[in-house]
């Protein structure tokens, strides 16, 4: 199955957004560099992380993190779901107590008690749509002055999961450590796409050597270092393509191709189609994506127009 980057654009000073979303047949695995919980509302399907796949029924819950490419599928109808994305730093930032960099801890994809998903039917699970609801309907007010709820509410959800954990023995908590290792490094890359990256400069970022570097970036995320690099300084140069009037040639350049022939290889490679074929076939008016909701009014789409 093949993978994208999806860039999601949160507000940097407040990293959070809550919405529906209903699955398409079009939907891929993707990479992304924000956390996610989702509530199945309606239908059932599949989730996908990586290799692993989860059965996903209405009342399931899914804690979603950034080093496994995820993706949501309906098995003969789309599923309906309610998203909380947001960024680590908005419950645990650089250098915050531990206390707090625990909050983080559903996201660890071993040694959980419920390992990604909290089936429907569970106390816990039942916790967690009432919970999440509230933090739609808080979402929902649209309410500068509702931000420390929104903060308060995410943090509940967070911590009604955290009380189910177990102790991690030495394998989990060995697996735990490599993710949590690789994260400063996906951050980087995110920030840096647009500049030269070499497995040194990652490798500074968090201390250890590039051959451990490389060897633990590839056991956690499943692709190598170069091909992700690749991967999102062309999902960067789509999205130049489609926000932006800047000319193909001057794109290549801010996403860091010297060689405007080797970038038209690499995103063909990507896309089945040029740059400037992409962005004619992609332009498109924010109408377009939004779809009726079969529980009333509009969905937003996540699927970015890379992925139709």
């Amino acid at each position: 199955m093949a993978v994208y980057i999806w860039q999601q654009h949160l507000d940097p000073t407040f990293p959070l957004t809550v919405l529906e979303y209903r699955t398409g047949g079009e939907d891929r695995m993707h990479w992304h560099d924000h956390l996610e919980i989702a509530l199945v509302l309606g239908g059932c399907g599949r989730f996908l992380f990586g290799h692993r796949e989860h059965p996903a029924e209405p009342g399931d819950a899914f804690f979603v993190d950034n080093s496994q490419p995820p993706v949501a599928l309906g098995d003969g109808g789309p599923l309906c779901l309610l998203l909380v994305l947001f960024r680590a730093e908005l419950v645990a930032g650089p250098g915050c107590r531990a206390f707090d960099a625990g909050y983080l801890a559903p996201f660890r994809g071993d040694g959980r008690a419920f390992a990604g998903r909290v089936a429907a039917g569970t106390s816990l699970a039942r916790e967690l749509a009432g919970a999440l609801e509230e933090l739609r309907r808080t979402w929902d007010r649209d309410d500068q002055a509702d931000r420390h709820l929104l903060d308060a509410g995410l943090r509940l959800v967070l911590a009604l999961a955290i009380r189910e954990q177990v102790p991690e023995a030495g394998p989990a908590r060995s697996a735990a450590d490599r993710r949590e290792q690789i994260r400063p490094v996906l951050a980087y890359i995110d920030r840096h796409c647009r500049e030269s990256i070499t497995l040194d400069d990652v490798a500074g970022v968090v201390h250890v050597s590039p051959s451990r570097v490389r060897h633990v970036f590839k056991d956690v995320t499943g692709v190598g270092f170069k091909e992700y690099v690749t991967n999102v300084r062309v999902a960067e140069a789509k999205r130049l393509l489609l926000a932006t009037d800047v000319s193909v040639a001057e794109i290549a350049r801010t996403v860091g191709y010297t060689s405007l022939h080797q970038f038209y290889r690499v995103f063909y490679r990507s896309s089945a189609m040029s740059p400037a074929e992409y962005r004619r076939y992609y332009a498109r008016s924010p109408a377009d994506d939004e779809e009726p909701d079969a529980l009333g009014g509009a969905v937003r789409s996540l699927v970015p127009p890379l992925a139709r």
